[in-house]
């Protein structure tokens, strides 16, 4: 529930300060005396979007701040994935509006609108008289069946996704298999031709490096068989002996000083390193060999290298890949119809799965939407609206058509109302007059509190235009709500304002050249001069005050 809500600089709202109880209370006031502006900073709480213009006129920025005290594992769940703290079921929200940057904060941790928005769900609902646009709306009533019992709806609509996504990829592959097998047939021959000239060209990875190399060598065998003899009439000399002599000495000398042992270590080195080098230089020099047969067969074996990646436009390493493609899609590597076969064979398992867990889903959704038939008949009925309500879903779908798998499941549904007897049932979003519009709306709100147990519902005028037995009605209804949920209600109806636990006054008041709006709970005889006032709509006699009395209670 809300406990506690502090507005700073909000238009008029300059300095409010205002605790909320359990129960109904109600919030009254004249026309501009700041009641919309209440709902305005409650609706920022909640989500709604924020504008600098709601700044008061020479402040920097306004605050808003909501404390609620909630008992919701949802809720908990959801913090703790956010990693917001949240202990002992309190949370505060805080909105901080400027002309250069709005931030959002829940228990001191930093937000985005998306994050409060999903926080916002747990915490409060706001009903207004532009809210019957969402039950009016058909693509919304999946929606508001699947909140009448969230959790079990939530569960198998996550089953049935699951399997959803898993037939959707099936069928992805069973048709890039279907679009290779009708590739293939397209230029069988073509690629036949293709893969026969790769395959027989048998490219490898380095092979155009290795031939560059001995191409380069036997084009310039000369050059070379002259350094080898030059490199092998070096090695040949005395150079390698004086060097193991220089080694054996330093060997004694470190015997003597050990300082000089490192040196010694590294020319020990170095010496069978030389070694090692000299021994290869000899050994390839004696396998030097000039073959000009070797050179041709190099040389065309490169021509034909560079003419298939002229031909192809592709690099060694790409045509090796593209070979390996065609082997693929020729099916060399694997039937091709037998994967489509298999593929097809396992898609059609996956649909039926699919097609089970939607029914089940549709199913549990018929059995959801009898008990709201009920309870909105019978809240239609608190409300004097002798009216008849009907949920009804769709014809049974045929489990070949894909058309009828959608993210929601297979269902579409209306919501059929007949609200003058004989008329007949007809759809709701069509037939409902203003006059009917709030009462209806209300017998939906009610159900749908009682049924999602949420914590705080603000009506906003939801009682505008109705009179007599009609406002009393919904009042009564309200005050039903608030037996199981936190209550607030702005009205312009006695009826509504004498059946509350709770009364809070909003009104204008003008100080040093400045308007600011003064919020303050009423004692018992201030909510009798209160209502009797909302009954008189102007000055108030001593036979209102009577009546208010009367009303307030025997409430």
């Amino acid at each position: 529930m809300l406990t506690r809500l502090v507005i700073t600089n909000l238009a008029i709202l300059e300095n409010v300060d205002v605790a909320f109880k359990d129960g109904f209370t109600v919030l009254t006031g004249g026309t501009g005396a700041g009641k919309s502006l209440v709902i305005d900073s409650l609706s920022l709480l909640l989500g709604a979007r924020a504008s600098s213009e709601l700044i008061r006129t020479g402040e920097e920025k306004a605050t808003i701040k909501g404390y609620f005290k909630v008992d919701s594992s949802r809720l908990a769940a959801l913090l703790n994935r956010l990693e917001i703290p949240f202990i002992d079921g309190e949370i505060v929200i805080e909105r901080v509006i400027s002309h250069t940057k709005n931030t959002i904060k829940a228990n001191g941790l930093t937000l985005t609108l998306q994050q409060l928005s999903l926080i916002a769900k747990h915490l409060a609902d706001i009903h207004n008289q532009f809210d019957f646009a969402r039950i009016l709306n058909p693509e919304n009533y999946l929606d508001i069946i699947d909140g009448f019992s969230f959790e079990q709806t939530s569960l198998y609509k996550s089953e049935y996704g699951e399997r959803l996504d898993l037939y959707k990829k099936a069928k992805a592959e069973h048709e890039t298999l279907l679009m290779q097998k009708a590739k293939i047939e397209a230029s069988q021959d073509f690629y036949e031709f293709q893969l026969k000239e790769l395959d027989e060209a048998d490219l490898s990875e380095n092979e155009e490096a290795e031939i560059a190399s001995e191409i380069a060598l036997l084009r310039n065998y000369d050059h070379v068989y002259s350094l080898f003899q030059n490199i092998d009439a070096l090695v040949h000399e005395d150079f390698l002996d004086k060097l193991y002599e220089l080694n054996k000495a330093l060997t004694k000398l470190s015997s003597y000083q050990s300082q000089y042992q490192e040196i010694q270590e590294k020319v020990d080195e170095r010496y069978y390193e030389l070694d090692d080098i000299f021994q290869t230089l000899k050994k390839d020099f004696r396998s030097l060999d000039y073959d000009p047969e070797r050179l041709n067969v190099l040389e065309q074996r490169s021509s034909d290298i560079a003419s298939l990646k002229r031909k192809y436009k592709k690099t060694v390493p790409e045509l090796i890949a593209y070979r390996e493609e065609l082997h693929s899609l020729l099916g060399v590597d694997g039937g091709l119809d037998e994967r489509i076969a298999e593929k097809e064979a396992e898609m059609k398992k996956l649909r039926h799965d699919c097609f089970v867990k939607a029914t089940e889903l549709t199913e549990l959704r018929k059995a959801i939407a009898i008990g709201i038939e009920k309870e909105i008949r019978h809240s239609l009925e608190d409300l004097l609206l002798s009216a008849d309500f009907r949920i009804v879903f769709s014809e049974a779908k045929e489990e070949g058509d894909d058309s009828i798998f959608q993210p929601s499941g297979v269902d579409s549904v209306d919501f059929l109302i007949e609200t003058n007897v004989g008329e007949g049932l007809k759809s709701l979003a069509k037939i409902v007059s203003g006059g009917e519009a709030s009462r209806i709306m209300l017998a939906f709100k009610a159900v749908f509190v009682k049924a999602n147990k949420i914590a705080t519902v603000i009506f906003d005028e939801i009682d505008t235009g109705l009179s007599g037995e009609a406002a009393q009605a919904v009042a009564n209804k309200i005050k039903e709500i608030s037996l199981s949920s936190q209550v607030l209600a702005i009205t312009h109806m006695p009826q509504v304002a004498a059946i509350s636990d709770h009364h809070i006054l909003i009104k204008k008041e003008v100080f040093l050249g400045r308007t600011s709006t003064k919020i303050e709970e009423l004692d018992l005889e201030g909510k009798i001069r209160e209502v009797a006032y909302l009954i008189s709509g102007g000055k108030v006699t001593e036979k209102q005050l009577a009546y208010a009395k009367e009303i307030i209670l025997n409430r």
